[in-house]
């Protein structure tokens, strides 16, 4: 089975880490030969919150002033140009194409096309140097079709793919099929793991041999707990770089994956 990709999209906002979605997307793009696209989300919300006459903020120096439309605006204008830059550079790093746009939110996610690959930050900026918020783009896990990879780790620094099947359907064969591609051009190490009755079937490393074929790889076939501890502690144990694992509406709960792998220094690639 092969997935194609077409376009490479990285949602991007004022809150969120940017260099390695940015980085990793532009990577992707440049392997898989297809366009780099990246949006600037400004937050509607805010800007609406800054026209009230109550909206205050706490400077440096200046203590408390009052929280303008223009301040927030320019801010985004500001940081809407800094990101471009480093989209850019990214990709003609690669020698990709590449285009930006700039959008008062949410992100449509209903104009994403089947053949689309989004890339986004999975971790917000500090907050006082210690605090942060969650990112945005965890919410995306449950709401759109294309594939969604949330970006934590650098690039370059190593590690192996870990890929959690649920079944045997053509979403499993796509999960399976984009992480063996990543693998490839990661050269990473790929581990693909079920639940007991799945994994522990007679054929099943069989059906995952048959669909890597083609595939130049280093392939591992377990059988993996389900429950977050055990889970978590294989993650650990195989120094996974990416996590992947295929979407679920019935079970689309962004928060309960956001708190199994947010500790953990991994990315994590969720395939409808």
């Amino acid at each position: 089975m092969k997935h194609e990709i077409k376009r490479v999209i990285v949602p991007i906002d004022a809150a969120c880490e940017t260099h390695n979605a940015i980085d990793t997307a532009a990577r992707l793009a440049a392997q898989w030969k297809v366009p780099l696209h990246g949006v600037f989300i400004e937050d509607e919300e805010l800007i609406s919150f800054a026209g009230l006459p109550f909206a205050h903020q706490i400077t440096l120096g200046s203590g408390l002033e009052p929280l303008t439309k223009d301040h927030i605006e320019d801010h985004f204008r500001a940081f809407a140009e800094r990101t471009r830059h480093e989209l850019k550079s990214a990709a003609e790093h690669g020698g990709v194409k590449w285009s930006f746009e700039v959008v008062r939110g949410p992100f449509a996610a209903a104009s994403l096309g089947e053949h689309d690959f989004v890339v986004a930050g999975a971790s917000c900026r500090p907050i006082g140097s210690h605090f942060r918020i969650a990112s945005r783009w965890w919410s995306l896990t449950a709401i759109i079709a294309p594939p969604l990879l949330l970006a934590k780790r650098q690039w370059e620094t190593g590690g192996s793919i870990f890929a959690l099947l649920r079944g045997r359907s053509s979403q499993s064969a796509r999960m399976l099929e984009i992480a063996a591609q990543i693998a490839g051009i990661s050269r990473a190490a790929l581990t693909v793991a079920g639940p007991p009755d799945l994994a522990g079937a007679d054929d099943f490393a069989t059906w995952v041999s048959e669909l890597l074929e083609g595939h130049s790889l280093s392939v591992r076939v377990e059988s993996t707990a389900a429950e977050p501890a055990p889970l978590r502690q294989r993650i650990i144990e195989l120094d996974c770089r990416l996590f992947v694992l295929e979407g679920s509406p019935e079970e689309g709960r962004p928060e309960e994956l956001r708190e199994l792998v947010e500790p953990l220094a991994c990315d994590v690639l969720v395939v409808h």
